[in-house]
């Protein structure tokens, strides 16, 4: 019989348990904004877009042009991971290429927790969830959507009749 073995500490396990929950906080008051400035605008319930509740992150715009975004974490050997994918179809028999996405969390030079993306760009969890709902926008062409002014850390969102002249 042999020694019980002494379960493994994952690395950066507390830190990617915040940036997930942060990044999902993220995720829903950017959702938000972007259903009241389409809400404004007219449309109904069913075209804006929905939030899933569980312990994933799946937003959806189940609507023509829809989009979707489903995410994960997990927790591997070297640390934690999100993944998913980005999803839609223009018309039923038109879909969007889907894209996949795998982001590593790792501490920034600063020590604060990052999302390491493609070629080592790292996001904040609001850059990451600026990223991911952007591709809402495709949803939604004619409409001025709010967009994140990282500069002092707030949206803002043109005026009707200035997107109209822009």
């Amino acid at each position: 019989m042999s020694a019980p073995s002494k379960p493994v500490a994952t690395p950066l396990f507390h830190e990617g348990s915040e940036f997930w929950q942060e990044l999902r906080s993220e995720l829903k008051r950017q959702m938000e904004q972007m259903n009241q400035a389409v809400s404004r605008h007219g449309l109904e319930d069913d075209e804006l877009i929905h939030w899933f509740p569980g312990a994933k992150v799946e937003i959806v715009r189940p609507r023509h042009p829809s989009t979707g975004i489903e995410a994960d974490i997990f927790f591997r050997s070297w640390g934690p991971v999100i993944s998913g994918q980005v999803t839609g179809h223009q018309e039923d028999d038109h879909r969007f290429f889907p894209e996949e996405f795998e982001v590593s969390i790792a501490k920034d030079l600063d020590g604060a927790a990052v999302a390491v993306f493609d070629e080592g760009r790292s996001f904040t969890p609001k850059e990451l969830a600026a990223y991911l709902m952007q591709h809402f926008r495709r949803c939604f062409p004619d409409i001025s959507l709010p967009c994140e002014d990282w500069r002092a850390g707030a949206a803002i969102e043109l005026a009707p009749e200035a997107a109209g002249a822009a």
